[in-house]
């Protein structure tokens, strides 16, 4: 699984740990010592070459590759050597001391935000005779009792699988938090869908590894308060989970927030595992049964309700969430396009125009009225439609701006029409 690693060392004690730990990995191959010189400063090569005897089993390659930090930007200059070297591993050592809140430097985290591989974070005791200490975990039990906050994304689920593939697993404790609910039927009905799903994790596991043991555990609260409660708890060799939440790689967040926070307050190793953000966007007419679902959307937009007689909704959904509707009713005098809303965090990806884009083709074949606000005239312009005199609306869908009495810039809206594909569409 981690066959190449690299690991950036500045040549300090931790450093050697970062070392001996990586030896230890089974299936590793190959390890890159990195050390970054700042610019002007001549490079302590006998040291570099004295870590690399470190590592304790002669059957891996190591070679150290020396780079001068001209920029002064050492997170910058260790991602350029990962993309040159392509890891399938990097391993850092994070420290705390007596006045630090966070366990991982801004260097730190801006390398986890931008890399391309997996980051193993080593935890290593705290300076000063108020420091809390921190467990020192080597490489020969690294592996042994891993901690897996298991959230059902694609992210995490393809984090699991790799579980499968790593040597010297013998323990996963599967963890899942459960929000709270606000209701104790519901939540009944939660706790159960999600022992379910934790089962068929466990059973996976066993199926492809027999010998590991797999424990379940379903809590309740804060996620990251939760994870390190039970990381603590259990006394685990590492936590090992994806570098994204479900929303997070939704919305293409590169460093999930409940992973932001266990990576800086946890003191157990973290093993964060990067997966492409490869999502699955479709949009589709939404059936009468499902119109809760353009409601639950529509709750930040003014509260609209549907009306299973007179609307067909467009939905676009990324994977199985939905993020964006469109609404055509059905007047007694026409049709009228409303209700385009998407949910802020998944803005700026496109998603009104593909709801838009199914409810044309859906709709399209007859005319199509919309009272439009006006920064977004330009828009939908795009999509066939055109501004047109308030009196080309039908009197029905008029009604609704009856009181803007014809001043539609004083409404900051412009009617506009379009017309089926093929026919003429000019303002009368």
């Amino acid at each position: 699984m981690f066959e190449k690693i690299l690991i950036p060392t500045d040549l300090s004690d931790d450093s050697e740990k970062l070392i001996t730990c990586a030896g230890s990995i089974r299936n590793a191959k190959e390890i890159v010592l990195l050390h970054i010189v700042p610019s002007g400063e001549p490079a302590e090569r006998e040291k570099v070459q004295r870590q690399e005897g470190l590592v304790p089993r002669p059957a891996i390659a190591v070679r150290s590759v020396i780079e001068q930090d001209a920029a002064g930007d050492i997170p910058a200059a260790i991602l350029k050597t990962a993309e040159a070297e392509k890891p399938s591993l990097i391993i850092m050592g994070a420290r705390r001391g007596l006045l630090s809140k966070s366990l991982l430097g801004r260097g730190g985290t801006e390398i986890l935000t931008r890399s391309r591989t997996h980051i193993l974070i080593m935890r290593f005791p705290a300076q000063g005779i108020f420091a809390a200490p921190a467990p020192v975990v080597t490489g020969e039990t690294l592996f042994s009792r891993i901690l897996f906050p298991l959230d059902f994304s694609r992210p995490a689920n393809e984090a699991l699988a790799c579980i499968v593939r790593t040597e010297d697993v013998k323990e996963i404790i599967l963890l899942h938090v459960i929000r709270n609910v606000e209701k104790e039927d519901r939540m009944n009905l939660v706790v159960r869908e999600v022992e379910k799903r934790l089962s068929e994790a466990r059973e996976t596991i066993k199926r492809k590894r027999p010998g590991i043991r797999v424990t379940m555990m379903v809590r309740f609260g804060d996620p990251t308060g939760q994870i390190c409660t039970v990381a603590a708890e259990e006394n685990v060799s590492l936590v090992m989970m994806s570098r994204y939440g479900k929303r997070d790689y939704l919305r293409k967040v590169p460093l999930g927030t409940t992973s932001s926070k266990v990576i800086a307050r946890i003191a157990a190793p973290v093993l964060v595992m990067y997966t492409r953000i490869q999502l699955n966007v479709t949009a589709r007419e939404l059936a009468t049964k499902e119109f809760y679902i353009a409601e639950k959307i529509w709750f930040d937009y003014h509260q609209t309700k549907s009306d299973p007689l007179h609307d067909r909704i467009f939905a676009v959904f990324v994977d199985d969430t939905p993020v964006s509707v469109a609404r055509c009713k059905q007047h007694e005098d026409g049709y009228e396009v409303d209700g385009i809303f998407t949910w802020e965090e998944f803005r700026g990806n496109g998603y009104a125009r593909k709801a838009l884009d199914a409810l044309i083709q859906g709709c399209g074949r007859t005319t199509l009225y919309m009272y439009a606000v006006q920064e977004l005239v330009e828009f939908y312009a795009t999509l066939g439609f055109v501004p047109v005199p308030e009196k080309e609306l039908p009197p029905t869908i008029r009604q609704r701006y009856l009181w803007a009495m014809g001043n539609m810039k004083g409404a900051d809206v412009c009617p506009m029409k379009r017309v089926p594909d093929g026919e003429n569409n000019a303002a009368g």
